[in-house]
């Protein structure tokens, strides 16, 4: 069962690393929030502009488009773990988050009420798709040519308490320090706080293929879905396909 008495706000161990709530965000950190949504969207823009596969999604594309879109995508339950660095002035500086919340199956009309690719993604529920030969992640086109579904044993422990991994982001002038696997290694250890028992836990995480599939399989996640844009959707200039990854921890 999830822990309900985390604070608002809480110093991690390393000095600069810190985790709020969305409430603590929007109520108390104003500017530091302002701050964060322009990392993410900038970690984002580049990102997709600088792929060696070309042209993924225009500079000019927002992963939020608001404030406020930071707050209702990790909700109530959720957190948000900012890594920052001090100006000579004084004020805080984001240079790296990470956001988790428990995973929340969208309903049809969710779904199709979203606008933003990754979450139009995210499917209806429905009961686990098992293939007693594949156990390893292998993927199966259904037919649609667009759409693939998972066809391993991973969803079928719905006893599991489940959780979300939202937007993992370095800033690109810190990148390859190291920071992104200690922002994913403290996201993994408040999770773990905040569900003590079980033990094992399921993550999810919606991605781009291109960009971030390598470095999470890499780290022990399987390819659970795989959904495919063609060019000129969103701006691709080449299309690109979003991957939905699943582990169990």
């Amino acid at each position: 069962m999830t822990n309900t008495s985390t604070p608002n706000e809480r110093s991690l161990p390393s000095s600069n690393l810190r985790l709020y709530s969305t409430k603590s965000l929007q109520e108390d950190h104003a500017d530091l929030l302002f701050s964060l949504t322009a990392l993410i969207n900038l970690c984002y823009s580049v990102g997709h502009t600088s792929s060696p596969y070309g042209i993924l999604l225009p500079y000019s594309s927002k992963r939020l488009p608001t404030r406020a879109s930071l707050v209702g995508e990790v909700g109530e339950e959720g957190f948000v773990l900012i890594l920052s660095i001090e100006t000579l002035e004084g004020a805080q500086v984001p240079i790296a988050s990470a956001s988790a919340k428990p995973f929340k199956e969208l309903g049809y009309h969710e779904v199709m009420q979203e606008s933003e690719l990754l979450t139009n993604f995210k499917r209806k529920a429905a009961a686990p798709v098992l293939d007693p030969a594949s156990s390893s992640g292998v993927i199966k086109d259904l037919g649609s040519g667009d759409i693939r579904e998972p066809v391993n044993a991973l969803r079928a422990d719905t006893a599991l308490p489940k959780w979300e991994i939202l937007c993992n982001v370095v800033h690109p002038d810190y990148q390859k320090r190291g920071i992104a696997d200690e922002m994913y290694n403290a996201l993994i250890a408040e999770i773990r706080r905040r569900e003590p028992e079980p033990k094992r836990i399921h993550l999810v995480i919606t991605t781009m293929k291109e960009l971030r599939e390598a470095y999470y399989q890499k780290r022990g996640y399987v390819t659970t879905g795989e959904k495919r844009f063609g060019k000129g959707v969103g701006g691709s200039e080449v299309g690109f396909s979003v991957v939905e990854m699943e582990k169990i921890v």
